[in-house]
């Protein structure tokens, strides 16, 4: 009888225990404080001060992918005028050449930044790279035509290709 008392006071301990991990697992993973949000470009464009500092993702068509560094590049919409730019941190692999005419889904944080902030690395680290026939890169070129989004840059995390 003693044994048989055991035995469930056992069993229900573990159950116990085991039904507590699950639960704190579970929170863990539909807390959803790392999940981006999902933003149309058009949104993007019309409130980019909704976005800032907030863990997105946003759709749009690989323009440009920086030939110096790999690390930066630049996405649109519907309208090809209006980019935004993508920028992989240090820790982050280059982009892929191929990525570039292709359909993705980026994920990162938005930040806002001066132009001087989105060259880095472009222009100062990477200065021996740049000839004195080609006095500014791609990269540099793009963003003095960007008439939208000038100031708004995305610190990279993922993306997938569509």
């Amino acid at each position: 009888m003693i044994r048989r008392f055991f035995a469930i006071v056992f069993s229900a301990a573990i159950l116990s225990s085991c039904g507590n991990t699950a639960t704190k697992e579970a929170g863990a993973v539909t807390d959803g404080s790392d999940d981006a949000v999902k933003v149309e470009f058009t949104s993007l464009v019309d409130n980019p001060g909704s976005y800032i500092d907030k863990n997105i993702s946003v759709e749009g068509k690989v323009v440009h992918v920086c030939t110096m560094s790999g690390k930066k590049m630049f996405i649109v919409g519907e309208n090809p005028d209006i980019r935004l730019f993508i920028s992989a941190g240090e820790d982050m692999p280059k982009f892929p050449m191929e990525l570039l005419g292709s359909e993705i889904v980026v994920e990162g944080k938005l930040t806002r930044a001066t132009a001087a902030a989105m060259m880095e690395g472009e222009v100062m680290g990477e200065a021996s790279m740049v000839s004195e026939e080609d006095e500014s890169c791609e990269t540099e070129e793009a963003l003095a035509a960007q008439p939208a989004l000038a100031d708004m840059m995305m610190v990279y995390s993922r993306h997938k290709v569509k």
